[in-house]
């Protein structure tokens, strides 16, 4: 046997046709091998940047604080959306006060005449004007929790046999029980869980929300009690399917956005090739920076949840080699308008949008792209008079042989395009669409399709002249 080790050109030829996360473990395992590693392109199927966490094709690696002292032994999530009112914490202060009720001058939420929801993820219209009433307010709330605990555990069930989809459905609808003032569970309530399965899922919730509710309560109270927790920043590999397994531990300093940078930095940074990712999904609500010298050939973008901050982060690390992406998928919310980049969005080949409560018709008249989809509800913007306006504007511009806008209709597609045809004398009646000369070698087509789906839609095409 050849008990050489590999050349310099030998290794990179092995990683070569290694896939990205197993090229992170053996560079993370040795790290001798950084310079080979980084001189062969990476090529990634899917990456998705999320809340504190980045997807890998399909494995996740996520960076988590952790208390981990608490007196059960058990380590408690503190970063992230909250297991119980989903608001996001980044970071806690030393005694584990969380940074949005630090930003709320150390109020609690919930409580104060808005349309917001408490530490425990319940909306109460009661005004409470102090911390001392909105905890006295949690306390209660968690008393009624344990004897909900006691309740399911000398609940009996009648035995009654249901198929999976039904258990799903009765535990989902158990755990969605809101009542308000918050009380116990009623007799008709406790017959939603119709067999003894049931009742241990429901014993197994309600335990660990029992569990969360003492520990925000502990969190929240340490700086009145001069308690300081000890915190750990956990990075834990999630492959699809699997439990998170624990990989590192280092100790938290109030800054979980710094151990994000440092997984980048490990992942992406020093690479003398630009990195090639068929699809791209940015979902960070925190101002995370990326590599400065990351430089990434994206063939897919997806900003359908958070555009503005995303594109601000992505913008300088994206080669010039992308465009035109294949596609860009963006949903546009009432405080993005002002700040659309139109340049940027009109440089890929497909375009899927949607909107948020916002007027459609200034943006859509905007949009620079040849091929649009609309996945969403649009009839308000089809049966408006900006659909008109685009219409005769598409004409007026002779916009070229090849534009597509597809636009998704709950109902109504037959009133749309008699109106089209009423409201344009040049239009003619075809099999399900409308027609519109443009000129000698081009027509304007609007037709109403269903997808394989069954969903409606209507598309505006510009079609050259059979």
């Amino acid at each position: 046997m050849n008990n050489k080790p590999l050349t310099y050109d030998s290794l990179k030829t092995v990683i070569q046709y290694l896939d990205p996360n197993t090229r992170f473990l053996l560079y993370s395992r040795a790290p001798s091998i950084r310079t080979a590693e980084r001189a062969v392109p990476l090529i990634i199927e899917r990456l998705w940047i999320q809340v504190h966490q980045i997807l890998v094709n399909n494995i996740s690696y996520e960076c988590g604080v952790y208390q981990v002292d608490c007196k059960d032994g058990i380590p408690y999530l503190v970063s992230g959306s909250g297991c119980l009112n989903l608001k996001l914490t980044c970071n806690v202060d030393e005694f584990g006060t969380r940074d949005y009720i630090s930003a709320a001058g150390g109020m609690l939420p919930g409580n104060d005449g808005s349309f917001n929801w408490n530490l425990f993820g319940m909306f109460d219209r009661e005004i409470i004007p102090t911390n001392e009433g909105r905890l006295q307010k949690l306390e209660e709330i968690l008393e009624i929790e344990r004897q909900r605990f006691d309740q399911l555990i000398n609940y009996r069930p009648k035995e009654i046999p249901m198929n999976k989809k039904d258990e799903v459905t009765n535990m989902f609808t158990f755990k969605f029980i809101r009542t308000n003032p918050h009380r116990i569970y009623n007799e008709e309530e406790l017959g939603i869980l119709k067999n003894e399965k049931l009742v241990k899922k429901a014993v197994k919730y309600i335990q660990d929300r029992i569990r969360q509710m003492e520990n925000e309560l502990i969190l929240f109270q340490n700086k009145s009690k001069n308690v300081r927790p000890k915190f750990e920043i956990y990075l834990t590999i999630n492959h699809e399917n699997d439990l998170p397994h624990l990989t590192e531990r280092v100790n938290y300093t109030g800054d979980l956005h710094k151990a994000e940078e440092s997984l980048r930095d490990f992942m992406f940074s020093k690479r003398r090739h630009v990195v090639r990712v068929n699809s791209f999904k940015m979902d960070q609500p925190c101002q995370v920076r990326m590599p400065t010298d990351l430089k990434m050939r994206v063939k897919n973008l997806n900003f359908m949840t958070r555009m503005s901050p995303g594109l601000e982060i992505l913008k300088p690390i994206i080669d010039e080699s992308s465009f035109p992406l294949e596609t860009l998928q963006i949903h546009i919310k009432p405080e993005n308008v002002e700040k659309l980049d139109y340049e940027f969005i009109g440089n890929s080949k497909l375009l899927v949008c949607t909107f948020s409560m916002i007027e459609e018709f200034p943006i859509i008249q905007n949009l620079r792209n040849q091929i649009v989809h609309f996945p969403w509800c649009s009839k308000r913007f089809l049966e408006s008079e900006g659909f008109y306006v685009m219409i005769r504007s598409w004409i007026e511009s002779k916009k070229p042989v090849g534009t597509c806008f597809t636009f998704f209709l709950s109902d109504s597609a037959i009133q749309i395009l008699d109106s089209v045809k009423d409201r344009f004398e040049d239009a003619s009646v075809g099999n399900e669409c409308v027609n519109i000369p443009m000129s000698a070698s081009a027509v304007l087509k609007i037709r109403y399709f269903r997808n394989a789906s069954s969903h409606l839609f209507i598309r505006m095409a510009v079609v050259p002249v059979n």
